[in-house]
């Protein structure tokens, strides 16, 4: 069974310049950890994704 967890952020965005509420999926592996698999952000093409913070939280809550 797939285990999915679902997590909303709040944040700037640099590209939209505006405060944002980002929902970020997880799920969790055979090992027992969390994996981002989805931000509603589309950060793959977002050109400040190395300076985004909702990116940097999203990837901190996969150790929760």
């Amino acid at each position: 069974m797939e285990v999915i967890r679902e997590e909303f952020i709040n944040g700037f965005c640099r590209t939209t310049n505006e405060t944002r509420t980002v929902c970020c999926e997880y799920e969790k592996n055979e090992a027992g950890e969390w994996k981002l698999t989805f931000m509603d952000c589309a950060h793959e093409r977002c050109v400040n994704t190395g300076a985004c913070e909702i990116f940097r939280q999203a990837h901190e809550l996969e150790q929760k």
